[in-house]
């Protein structure tokens, strides 16, 4: 049982990687970026992500899943954040919705038992943005911390995808330590959400960390 159940995906708890105050200014930071509404365009564009360990029914299904979410955004939940859990074989999903800066497992009692419930590596956490922002340090720290997640994905209110993926090389260790030193290169207090998540990108191999975008 890794991780807080209770954590949202945008918001890391105090997991000891990342000091409550530099989370607190990377949330107002976010606050400034405009929410984009979403257009059958955006729907349209969304696109496969391909994955080293991915089938093509998989990578089909969760582009159904992913242009699903964003009509769920626009239509149920005023183009707010909006969080799918499902397993890697897309059989059981589990929709959250939430505010236009984050999505939090923890207000929904069925979402938290089928994240207590999974095995590791087990389930596909899929969310919207939005703007048009890639992933968030928060993203990144939900996806390190809780064991049950194999794979996160961002869709923008554009359409665009991100991903991240664990590989069979994956270590909570490796990752922890590759997030633990991206964080450190940066001058206490000056942490900035984008230039944090190009880092953490750019060296995710390092963790086992697998990244692909549409």
């Amino acid at each position: 049982a890794h991780g807080n159940n209770g954590k949202s995906v945008d918001i890391p708890a105090k997991s000891g990687i990342i000091s409550t105050e530099d989370v607190k200014g990377l949330e107002q930071a976010k606050k400034r970026d405009h929410k984009i509404i979403i257009t059958d365009v955006a729907i349209d564009k969304v696109s496969d992500v391909k994955l080293s360990d991915f089938s093509d029914g998989q990578q089909a299904e969760m582009t159904k899943r992913h242009k699903e979410l964003l009509r769920v955004s626009h239509e149920r939940n005023n183009d707010n954040e909006v969080l799918f859990i499902d397993d890697v074989n897309f059989a059981g999903e589990v929709c959250v919705l939430g505010g236009e800066f984050k999505v939090s497992p923890a207000s929904n009692p069925f979402a938290v038992s089928v994240i207590s419930n999974a095995q590791r590596q087990s389930l596909i956490y899929m969310h919207n943005h939005p703007s048009t922002n890639n992933f968030s340090v928060g993203d990144v720290d939900t996806f390190i911390c809780e064991g049950a997640i194999k794979t996160m994905s961002v869709v923008t209110n554009q359409g665009n995808v991100y991903v991240f993926n664990k590989t069979k090389d994956y270590t909570y260790e490796k990752a922890r330590n590759l997030m633990k030193s991206v964080y450190e290169s940066f001058p206490v207090g000056e942490i900035d959400n984008k230039q944090f998540v190009s880092q953490f990108i750019k060296r995710c191999k390092e963790g086992g960390i697998e990244y692909a975008k549409s």
